[in-house]
Protein backbone atom coordinates (compact mmCIF):
# COMPACT_ATOMS: atom_id res chain seq x y z
CA UNK A 1 0.00 0.00 0.00
CA UNK A 2 1.17 3.28 -0.92
CA UNK A 3 2.04 5.82 1.63
CA UNK A 4 -0.64 8.29 0.99
CA UNK A 5 -3.76 6.66 1.48
CA UNK A 6 -2.59 5.14 4.36
CA UNK A 7 -2.07 8.80 5.83
CA UNK A 8 -5.35 10.03 4.26
CA UNK A 9 -7.08 6.53 5.80
CA UNK A 10 -5.20 7.64 9.28
CA UNK A 11 -6.19 11.29 9.07
CA UNK A 12 -9.82 10.47 8.27
CA UNK A 13 -10.38 8.15 11.22
CA UNK A 14 -8.97 10.76 13.26
CA UNK A 15 -11.33 13.22 11.95
CA UNK A 16 -14.43 10.69 12.25
CA UNK A 17 -13.53 9.93 15.50
CA UNK A 18 -13.09 13.66 16.82
CA UNK A 19 -16.57 14.73 14.91
CA UNK A 20 -18.42 11.29 16.79
CA UNK A 21 -16.97 12.59 20.13
CA UNK A 22 -18.28 16.17 19.47
CA UNK A 23 -21.72 15.01 18.27
CA UNK A 24 -22.17 12.29 21.57
CA UNK A 25 -20.80 15.48 23.97
CA UNK A 26 -23.26 17.76 22.32
CA UNK A 27 -26.01 15.00 23.09
CA UNK A 28 -24.90 14.13 26.36
CA UNK A 29 -24.75 17.41 27.67
CA UNK A 30 -27.92 18.83 25.87
CA UNK A 31 -29.64 16.08 27.93
CA UNK A 32 -27.69 16.41 30.69
CA UNK A 33 -28.00 20.79 31.03
CA UNK A 34 -30.85 21.27 28.92
CA UNK A 35 -33.11 20.83 31.52
CA UNK A 36 -30.57 23.31 34.12
CA UNK A 37 -32.24 26.15 31.93
CA UNK A 38 -36.03 24.98 32.76
CA UNK A 39 -35.54 24.15 36.36
CA UNK A 40 -37.00 26.81 38.28
CA UNK A 41 -40.01 26.40 35.83
CA UNK A 42 -40.41 22.92 36.85
CA UNK A 43 -39.82 23.48 40.58
CA UNK A 44 -42.84 26.07 40.32
CA UNK A 45 -44.58 23.29 38.60
CA UNK A 46 -43.63 21.04 41.20
CA UNK A 47 -45.40 23.27 44.05
CA UNK A 48 -49.00 23.24 42.27
CA UNK A 49 -51.49 20.61 42.21
CA UNK A 50 -51.11 19.00 38.27
CA UNK A 51 -53.93 20.95 36.93
CA UNK A 52 -52.36 24.12 37.74
CA UNK A 53 -48.62 22.55 36.99
CA UNK A 54 -50.22 21.94 33.50
CA UNK A 55 -51.41 25.30 33.08
CA UNK A 56 -48.42 27.16 34.27
CA UNK A 57 -46.30 25.21 31.92
CA UNK A 58 -48.52 26.28 29.08
CA UNK A 59 -48.21 29.55 29.91
CA UNK A 60 -45.01 30.05 30.38
CA UNK A 61 -44.80 28.53 26.71
CA UNK A 62 -46.94 30.82 25.06
CA UNK A 63 -44.96 33.28 26.23
CA UNK A 64 -41.60 32.04 25.41
CA UNK A 65 -43.48 31.30 21.79
CA UNK A 66 -45.05 35.35 21.33
CA UNK A 67 -41.49 36.75 22.46
CA UNK A 68 -39.74 34.63 19.38
CA UNK A 69 -38.24 37.65 18.07
CA UNK A 70 -37.00 38.90 21.40
CA UNK A 71 -35.29 36.04 22.08
CA UNK A 72 -33.50 35.86 18.24
CA UNK A 73 -32.52 39.98 18.68
CA UNK A 74 -30.99 38.83 22.00
CA UNK A 75 -29.05 35.85 20.61
CA UNK A 76 -28.44 38.32 17.87
CA UNK A 77 -26.92 41.10 19.50
CA UNK A 78 -24.51 38.78 21.46
CA UNK A 79 -23.41 36.62 18.09
CA UNK A 80 -22.91 40.28 17.01
CA UNK A 81 -21.05 41.31 20.01
CA UNK A 82 -18.80 38.16 19.51
CA UNK A 83 -17.92 38.48 15.71
CA UNK A 84 -17.20 42.59 16.62
CA UNK A 85 -14.70 41.60 19.28
CA UNK A 86 -12.87 39.33 17.31
CA UNK A 87 -12.32 42.02 14.52
CA UNK A 88 -9.02 42.82 14.20
CA UNK A 89 -9.87 46.69 14.00
CA UNK A 90 -11.54 46.38 17.56
CA UNK A 91 -14.06 48.86 18.16
CA UNK A 92 -15.41 48.77 21.87
CA UNK A 93 -18.22 51.07 21.51
CA UNK A 94 -20.42 48.62 18.83
CA UNK A 95 -19.46 45.88 20.68
CA UNK A 96 -21.29 47.51 24.09
CA UNK A 97 -24.06 48.87 21.85
CA UNK A 98 -24.56 45.07 20.35
CA UNK A 99 -24.58 43.78 24.32
CA UNK A 100 -26.81 46.59 24.88
CA UNK A 101 -29.03 45.48 22.33
CA UNK A 102 -29.28 42.05 23.79
CA UNK A 103 -29.66 43.22 27.23
CA UNK A 104 -32.50 45.17 26.25
CA UNK A 105 -33.97 42.11 24.71
CA UNK A 106 -33.34 39.76 27.52
CA UNK A 107 -35.29 42.86 29.80
CA UNK A 108 -38.43 42.72 27.53
CA UNK A 109 -38.54 39.04 27.62
CA UNK A 110 -38.21 38.96 31.46
CA UNK A 111 -40.99 41.16 31.85
CA UNK A 112 -42.85 39.03 29.60
CA UNK A 113 -42.52 36.50 31.62
CA UNK A 114 -42.65 38.28 34.95
CA UNK A 115 -46.07 39.87 33.50
CA UNK A 116 -47.32 36.41 32.94
CA UNK A 117 -46.12 34.57 36.26
CA UNK A 118 -48.24 37.59 38.10
CA UNK A 119 -51.23 37.32 35.65
CA UNK A 120 -51.36 33.43 36.02
CA UNK A 121 -50.80 34.16 40.29
CA UNK A 122 -53.97 35.90 39.93
CA UNK A 123 -56.24 32.84 39.05
CA UNK A 124 -55.01 30.72 41.75
CA UNK A 125 -56.40 30.64 45.80
CA UNK A 126 -53.87 32.03 48.38
CA UNK A 127 -53.04 28.74 49.61
CA UNK A 128 -51.52 27.78 46.36
CA UNK A 129 -50.33 31.38 45.29
CA UNK A 130 -48.36 31.35 48.95
CA UNK A 131 -46.64 27.99 47.37
CA UNK A 132 -46.38 29.75 43.88
CA UNK A 133 -44.32 32.57 46.19
CA UNK A 134 -42.17 30.50 47.92
CA UNK A 135 -40.86 28.29 44.26
CA UNK A 136 -40.54 31.68 42.79
CA UNK A 137 -37.93 32.33 45.09
CA UNK A 138 -35.79 29.59 43.61
CA UNK A 139 -35.93 30.92 40.50
CA UNK A 140 -36.92 34.26 38.55
CA UNK A 141 -38.14 36.40 42.08
CA UNK A 142 -34.68 34.65 43.71
CA UNK A 143 -32.82 37.31 45.83
CA UNK A 144 -28.99 37.33 46.28
CA UNK A 145 -27.39 34.97 48.45
CA UNK A 146 -28.71 35.36 52.60
CA UNK A 147 -25.66 35.73 54.66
Amino acid sequence: MKRWPRTLLVVSLVLNVFLAGAIASGIWHWRHHGEERNSWRRHVADALPALQAKAFHQAIKDVLRASKPVIMEGRAGRAEAVRLFGQPNYDAAAVMTQLDRARGADTILRTNIERRVVQFGATLPQDQRQRLAKALEEGPLRQGRRR
